[in-house]
């Protein structure tokens, strides 16, 4: 959708000028840093109207962008962004554990936006594994510790249908380290399950008792890690029963790993920008998610990204967003960690 320079111009000076004292804005506030007349500027606010990018709660207030201004004022800025204007190299992050690498990761982004940062990973059973591990750690519950072909390590624990001894999972544990090392867990589960119909009786049981093990749904389930929730809480903006909401849906997870998912199966080649309300989770009005694919041996496998309130976004979110992204791709792929 296309603006003239000048409706351009005012839409993206009433969006800074609601952003900063959250109140519809009139064209007198606008006249105040533009060169026009109020009456001239009512002209261009009531054809902004018209067009869906303003709108008034009555008949005498001021104007108020809509989601829609908000989202092509972002597209403009990320078409127009100049890419070498900040060149300070990212801190170093060091270490082999993926929670603690994307704790400091995290940490890193969620200071630097101001926003509440996420990594979002579609599932432990896309990475090809060097070696791997499973661990008991209570009744029914076993801890997966999958070692990457570049060195880091993604560790998960799950619920068993059966309470599996040591002895078991150290058994299938030689068997998948030996049989099926390089590929990921994915292929492996079909493998396995096609050997049930073809293997000999006497291997059977490994090979059916391995299959119940890794067809199980909260090992199959996507990584959703998230830092910065006091940068919410401390908002101005938003009301604290939606910043309540969101902390819930943060929590839950599940709603925002299945829109996650969404977009992971429709990469772009720059961001994803989404509002709230468009993730299905209702109260989430409010606040803008932007993200960016991140990728491990060149193929898409989920997504790092902020959400916050919605009119706090701006070039400088954008361009963390995308740096960010390419930086956490570089530390799951970089050859350096391999072991």
């Amino acid at each position: 959708m296309w603006l003239s320079k000048r409706n351009a111009g005012i839409l993206d000076l009433l969006i800074q000028i609601f952003a900063r004292t959250h109140r519809p804005v009139s064209s007198r506030d606008l006249s105040a840093h533009l060169p026009y007349s109020p009456s001239s500027l009512r002209k261009d606010l009531q054809q902004l109207e018209s067009r869906g990018f303003v709108t008034k709660s009555s008949a005498s207030s001021g104007r108020i962008p809509t989601n829609l201004a908000l989202k092509y004022t972002l597209r403009e800025a990320l078409r127009n962004l100049d890419r070498s204007t900040d060149l300070t190299p990212l801190p170093p992050i060091h270490g082999f554990d993926f929670q603690n690498i994307s704790d400091d990761f995290l940490l890193q982004l969620s200071s630097h936006t101001g926003q509440v940062g996420f990594v979002q990973l579609h599932s432990i059973f896309d990475l090809r594994f060097r070696r791997i591990r499973l661990i008991k750690v209570g009744p029914r519950r076993v801890m997966t510790i999958l070692h990457s072909m570049h060195g880091w390590s993604i560790s998960k624990v799950f619920s068993t249908r059966e309470n599996h001894p040591e002895a078991s999972l150290r058994k299938w544990q030689e068997l998948l380290n030996r049989e099926y090392r390089g590929r990921n867990l994915q292929s492996v589960f079909h493998a396995i399950r096609n050997r049930l119909f073809q293997q000999k009786e006497q291997f059977k049981q490994i090979y059916r008792e391995l299959y119940f093990l890794l067809n199980n749904e909260d090992l199959m389930a996507a990584e959703f890690l998230f830092k910065g929730t006091q940068n919410i809480l401390d908002s101005e903006i938003i009301t604290p029963r939606k910043v309540r909401c969101l902390l819930e849906a943060l929590d839950e997870k599940a709603g925002l790993t299945r829109f996650l998912n969404d977009l992971l199966r429709k990469p772009v080649d720059s961001l994803n920008i989404a509002f709230g309300s468009d993730t299905g989770i209702s109260d989430l009005d409010d606040f803008l998610l932007i993200s960016s694919s991140v990728y491990y041996q060149r193929r898409p496998i989920g997504n790092v990204g902020v959400i916050g309130p919605k009119f706090r976004a701006g070039t400088h979110t954008l361009s963390s967003v995308e740096r960010y992204s390419s930086y956490f791709t570089e530390i799951l792929s970089r050859k350096s960690m391999e072991v």
